[in-house]
């Protein structure tokens, strides 16, 4: 089934509407002042919902003209226009748009809360707190508490807190310094992974920093690191031999190196890493012919073949499914156990694996959504039913697709 959602005459601060069609109206859409005895899971100035408000915000490329997509209302509100698009981050609430005049930080007004046994739902007005200024603004990575941002030029990575973006501001609160190089700051637990230099630009081992920058753990080698991911057991780094695994245990961490198998010997490396939030399993395109899985709890990588090249694929972890796009336009579910393919559809027209557009993949717990950049569309893919094509949005430009609200 093919939609085309609709255009809404209304202003970006209307989201919230959308995005809570089905909160309790008996407030009437307003933010509920925080009463004298605060209840469990409050948050200033946001609303909370019975479900979550997941959307779609995409993105031209080329432009920055951006629009978020309610998938419970079906209905689009103009994000705004960032300008030409290096590159975007999720962390929660908040996106991070990588630009030639710097990272704009914009809250999607839209993310949950994991209390542990429970979730909480929130929503409230998306908008574009500001700018992040720094030279060379390369890599930027969050989880949830702080975000990262690496200036490849200085060697170091500005700090800013969530708590300090929940309010509204975008301060810097604390730099990690290592050397200019292609590298990468990951916040972890209260501490910071840092990449370090190697032979030329490239990383060559991995540090982790306390908030004061000062080496807890030091010395271990990932050279070329190139991706990184975070799961339920700790912070996994793309190395060219393998990956790197950083754990922490009652406020000590660790690194184990997971490396590629003896007999993987001319199989690229795994140049990114992608999975469904949450999950403990990675995949990565490997060469002209197959897929790269780690399973992260076993510490094991496997390499699955394919009749094709494959552009995009990312776990879904549930020990099942890896999804993967080949450049023939269709997506693969492959089982990781047994290396079978087990479902294919086609999806979009024929791809180029050197093309600089490549669609995007983002896996959620029971749908998929793939970015369809030259046919300006996402498609919603239930992925435990044979890939069937639950719905499909036509959008302003799928160069860039982010799930909000998770």
């Amino acid at each position: 089934m093919q939609r085309t959602t609709p255009k809404l005459p209304i202003l970006l601060l209307s989201l919230p509407l959308l995005l809570s069609a089905c909160a309790d109206t008996s407030t009437g859409n307003q933010t509920t002042p925080a009463p004298e005895t605060t209840p469990h899971g409050y948050v200033a100035g946001a609303q909370e919902n019975p479900e979550p408000q997941n959307g779609l915000l995409t993105f031209d490329r080329e432009t920055g003209k951006s629009q978020l997509l309610s998938l419970l209302a079906d209905a689009t509100v103009d994000a705004g226009t960032f300008g030409p698009i290096d590159a975007v981050q999720q962390d929660g609430r908040y996106a991070l748009v990588t630009t030639q005049d710097g990272v704009k930080v914009f809250d999607t007004g839209a993310w949950t809360v994991d209390h542990g046994d429970h979730m909480h739902y929130y929503s409230s007005e998306p908008r574009l707190l500001g700018s992040i200024t720094l030279p060379d603004a390369g890599v930027v990575a969050g989880d949830g508490k702080s975000v990262a941002v690496f200036s490849e030029t200085g060697g170091y990575a500005s700090i800013y807190k969530h708590k300090d973006l929940d309010a509204g501001q975008v301060v810097e609160s604390g730099r990690i310094t290592t050397t200019p190089h292609t590298g990468r700051v990951i916040p972890y637990e209260g501490h910071f992974i840092a990449t370090t230099a190697g032979e030329g630009a490239a990383s060559g081992a991995v540090e982790v920093r306390d908030a004061e920058n000062h080496t807890v753990l030091s010395g271990q080698p990932c050279v070329g690191s190139s991706a990184h991911a975070t799961t339920r057991v700790g912070v996994v780094l793309a190395c060219n031999d393998g990956a790197l695994l950083i754990t922490e245990d009652d406020g000590k961490f660790a690194a184990e190196k997971i490396p590629y198998p003896a007999k993987a010997g001319g199989i690229p490396p795994a140049r990114s890493l992608e999975h469904r939030p949450g999950s403990n399993e990675l995949a990565a395109p490997a060469g002209d012919g197959g897929i790269w899985h780690l399973n992260v709890s076993k510490r094991t990588w496997t390499y699955l073949k394919t009749a094709a090249p494959v552009v995009a694929a990312s776990a879904v972890g549930d020990t099942k499914r890896v999804l993967a796009l080949g450049v023939d336009g269709s997506l693969m579910t492959l089982n990781p156990a047994t290396g079978k393919m087990t479902a294919k559809a086609p999806m979009l027209r024929p791809l180029s694996a050197t093309a600089d557009n490549i669609p995007q993949l983002r896996i959620d717990t029971s749908r998929a959504y793939l970015g369809d950049p030259a046919g300006s569309k996402v498609h919603e893919i239930d992925y435990a039913d044979g890939l069937r094509a639950a719905r499909t949005f036509n959008v302003p430009a799928a160069d860039i697709v982010l799930e909000t609200g998770l």
